[in-house]
């Protein structure tokens, strides 16, 4: 049986949207707006490099763990590229888990 429909989280906002949803179509927007692009956020050419050669690495069988230390082997397609807590540097492949947790904590702060 489907859930139920909620209100958009944002304050004074009546629209419905899905309970999975974090927030309204135009709300969502708004975020993502603020939030910048890619790029913008340090994800530009030399992530990318970074993260095709260590995905080079692990295709070709080499083993790799979570870079910050849950002990989870990096396999497949399902990994973030790390960021140094200073930003500036990179850890390696983190487990989707931990590196979103991280950034979810220090977004908190």
């Amino acid at each position: 049986m489907p859930r139920a429909m909620r209100v958009c989280p944002k304050p004074g906002c009546p629209e419905l949207i899905p309970p999975t949803a974090k927030g309204c179509l135009a709300h969502r927007r708004e975020y993502e707006t603020r939030r910048g692009t890619r790029q913008e956020r340090g994800y530009g050419p030399e992530h990318d490099r970074l993260r095709a050669d260590w995905q080079r690495r692990i295709d070709s069988g080499e083993v790799v763990y979570c870079a910050r230390g849950c002990g989870t082997q990096i396999t497949g397609r399902a990994f973030d590229l790390g960021h140094a807590d200073d930003r500036a540097t990179y850890n390696g492949p983190e487990c989707r888990t931990c590196n979103r947790a991280d950034g979810g904590r220090k977004a908190h702060e």
